[in-house]
This record gives C-alpha cells, structure tokens and sequence, in this order.
C-alpha cells in the first residue's frame, strides 16, 4: 500500500473502476482529505489518516485498502493445576494490637465451609510480635497458623503487605482466602488478587460451597442492591472474596483448642520504603458511637426522618442502653450524618435488637442488617419488606406507638429500682 509523508499507509483509488459515485467523500471524517476532479475521487495522501471508512462504503471496489489487523492477545491461563490448593484460609487483621473483630467472624464461616470440603481452616498472619495473635486464631477455629514477623509490618503499609500477603499465598496454597471488607482488608485484598492473577469478589453477604464442583460460591449484591448475584472463580486459585464486618457471626472462642503456628520468612522490597512520622489514631464516631458495636439499634426510616420527633427516637434507644441509626434516606435529609447510616452503602450492623421505625426496608438497607438477632418494625404499611422479615411487627404511627414504648419502659425501670 502507498504511504505519505508521515510513513502512514493510505487509500489508493483505482480510476477506471470508480464510478463518481462520492459516498466515500461523505464517509471520509477528515475534512478535505478526498475531493473530486473530472468525476473520479482524488485522495490527498497528506490528510488521509489511514482509517479505510471509504473502502467500506465504495459499491465499486475501485478503493484499494488492506486495513490493518490487531492481533489476538491470547488470555493468561490461571495457575495450573489448581489441583495443588488446598485449605480455607483467612487474613487476620491486626488492629491497635489485636485481632480485628471481622476476622474472627471469618474463620467461624472458614471452619463451615472446611467441613463441606473436608480440609484445614488457615490463618495468614502478618505483623510485630503477633504470636499471642496467631494463638488466639487457634482459639477461634483456625487448625493452622501461618505468618511472617517482621520490623517492618508493624504498620500497615500498601506494598509491603501486599507482597507478604502475596508471596504467604504462593507458599501455602489455599483454594480460598477470605479478607474482611475493612479499608485495610479492601485495599490488600486487590493488591494480592492483582498478583497472584486471580479472581476476587467484594463485599459478599454470603459464602457457601458448591455440591457439585466444590467451588466457592460468593454472594453480593448488584445493580445497586437490587439484584443478588452469585459468583464462581473456576480457573483461578486462590478463591478470594472479602466479607463485611458483622455479616458473619463470632464464633465462641475455646482458649484449650490446640492447632500448629508457624513461621515463614519476610524478605522487604528491596527499594526504599515510606517512613511514618506521626500516626493520628482514628476519631471516635459522632457522640463517641459505634453503631456497629451497639447492642441495641433505633433506625429511623424515612417514614419517620422529622427533627421535631428524633429526640423521642433518642430517648426510646437510651432507654434500651443503645444508639440510633437511620436509612440512607435519612442521611440524604441532612437530619443525622453518614457514620449513623446503615445499609450497603453505610455500615453493617448485628445488634440483638434492632428497631426499625419508619423503614421500609429496600434491598439495600436490608444486606446491611440482616444478622440482627431480633427485629421489630414500626411501620404504617403491613406489607413492607421490614414488617416482611421482622420477628415482630407494630403496625401504626410511630407517633403513638414509641410513647407507648418509652411509657413502659420507664414504668420498668421504676418498679426495678423500687424492687432495689
């Protein structure tokens, strides 16, 4: 093919065989680069960028172009033979010294989905002076223990961990490894996917195991809460799925469980890394609550977002000895703030009680507060989803019904102190 000035191939119009019929000028999307002169299509090789529109369109075939073809990049094979992984491993999360929450709730899940598959429960430990650590894993459920004990894993550090968590895996193996949907779990959980070139599936509510092929099954929600989809990783090893806190249940701990610990070399990236300089520890939540820690939870839906009446809500959730959340809905109002909003694009909560009042219950509020112990729903409508799952259900105006509530409570509580 002819080339121009640039050294960029270029169309070249066979005289005899075209037949004026200009459809190729109007195909042509570069202003100028093809005319016609003496009723036969002329190309200005110095406009002309190569793109073969004109030959698409000439009914003539009196356009000589040979387009340019891309070539197949041929898709990266998983690790073979996936047959070689083996155990349901989970990252126990260090937090101010100690095991985070989320992970103990994960090996409770990991020693079910163990026994379905009749092998080990993992923990994969990174840290300083984390052995009492990797004993209290035992303590939850863990059969094995591996981790790396370094200076420098003190502090969580995006590159260093995510090669220590990386190269754990390439040494143990394990067909799934869990990660809590933390800030900390999020963003390893990608970095180590990222390596060892396997799948990976955010924020599930639900983790089981196939009958039939073994595999993981990881369930989250979709579409913007609205649809659940399950998903398989059937190629690729590990299995790598993170879990929100408080989605699964803590399991008990048994401090005469006994399991094997054991220790794997680190070697640092060789570059140099990032000092800290000073550590801001994270701020209590609004009025020094956590409503993932609350026992008791008062949610105000939309049903019920009304300044004047929200210090009743307050009152109903002291009395109760909890805090008080709310629907995104609410949030969205500007009546409380983000950190008290539950649902999948807020936080997840279990507490033993949770009051719904004026909730309707959308998908997306529901994944966030599923694993409650007891629910009971305040709602005008008998057929919202809330009054649909709730373990009991106060059908009327939350008007009348919470000051009847706060009414007996109160009564309770005098008669308690009364009784001494």
């Amino acid at each position: 093919m002819p080339k121009n000035s640039k050294g960029r191939e270029i169309a070249e119009i066979i005289p005899d065989k075209c037949i004026g019929c200009q459809l190729c000028i109007g195909e042509c999307p570069v202003k100028g680069a093809m005319r016609m002169e003496g009723g036969v299509a002329i190309i200005d090789p110095d406009k002309c960028v190569g793109c073969g529109k004109c030959v698409d369109v000439c009914p003539a075939n009196s356009i000589l172009f040979e387009k340019v073809r891309k070539k197949k990049v041929e898709a990266e094979k998983g690790p073979q033979p996936i047959d070689e992984y083996r155990g349901v491993a989970v990252f126990i999360e260090v937090h101010q010294g100690k095991g985070a929450d989320v992970a103990w709730e994960l090996v409770g899940k990991a020693r079910e989905l163990a026994a379905k598959l009749d092998t080990q429960v993992i923990g994969l430990l990174l840290g300083k002076g984390i052995e009492p650590i990797a004993k209290e894993a035992i303590a939850y459920g863990c059969d094995i223990v591996y981790m790396m004990d370094n200076p420098v894993l003190e502090i969580y550090l995006s590159k260093v961990y995510g090669k220590a968590l990386t190269s754990l895996c390439q040494q143990v193996k394990p067909a799934i490894v869990l990660l809590g949907a933390t800030p900390l779990g999020r963003d390893l959980a990608s970095i180590a996917a990222t390596y060892l070139k396997t799948g990976l599936t955010a924020d599930c509510t639900g983790l089981d195991i196939d009958d039939e092929e073994k595999l993981l099954l990881m369930t989250r929600p979709t579409f913007g809460g609205n649809i659940m989809a399950t998903i398989l990783c059937r190629n690729y090893r590990p299995q790598m799925s993170t879990v929100r806190p408080r989605v699964m249940k803590m399991p008990k701990k048994d401090p005469e469980r006994r399991g094997e610990i054991r220790l794997l070399d680190f070697q640092p990236p060789r570059d140099e890394l990032p000092r800290v300089l000073e550590f801001i520890p994270r701020k209590l939540e609004l009025g020094g609550v956590d409503i993932t820690k609350a026992s008791v939870l008062v949610v105000v839906g939309r049903g019920a977002c009304n300044s004047r009446h929200l210090p009743m809500l307050e009152e109903l959730a002291h009395l109760l000895g909890g805090a008080v959340g709310c629907s995104r809905a609410v949030v969205e109002s500007g009546l409380l703030p983000y950190m008290r909003q539950v649902g999948q694009t807020g936080k997840t909560v279990a507490p033993k009680l949770y009051i719904g009042v004026g909730v309707s219950g959308a998908v997306q509020h529901l994944v966030g507060m599923q694993t409650s112990e007891r629910i009971i729903a305040i709602n005008t409508d008998r057929h919202a989803p809330m009054v649909q799952i709730a373990d009991y259900a106060l059908i009327g105006d939350y008007l009348q019904v919470v000051p009847e509530l706060i009414k007996g409570l109160e009564a309770r509580i005098k008669e308690r102190v009364r009784q001494g």
